[in-house]
């Protein structure tokens, strides 16, 4: 969950860092800026669901180990 979470946390911090970049010096053109954006916001929201989905799976597990779920 914590690989996770840093995963999420620096797909963020790459596309804030890249859209100031962006602004300010202009390395990219307007078209790979928006892909390299679109599949960062992609990666994140599949990194936040894998992470969500294991959690979820986990607890349960947890949750049946102990007898209190059926």
């Amino acid at each position: 969950m914590k690989l996770g979470a840093i995963i999420c946390l620096l797909l963020f911090v790459a596309g804030g860092a890249l859209s100031i970049f962006q602004i300010w010096f202009a390395p990219l053109s307007a078209d790979a800026f928006f892909k390299v954006l679109i599949t960062l916001g992609i990666l994140f929201i599949i990194s936040l669901g894998i992470t969500l989905v294991t959690r979820e799976y986990l607890q349960d597990k947890e949750l049946r180990k102990k007898g209190f779920i059926d």
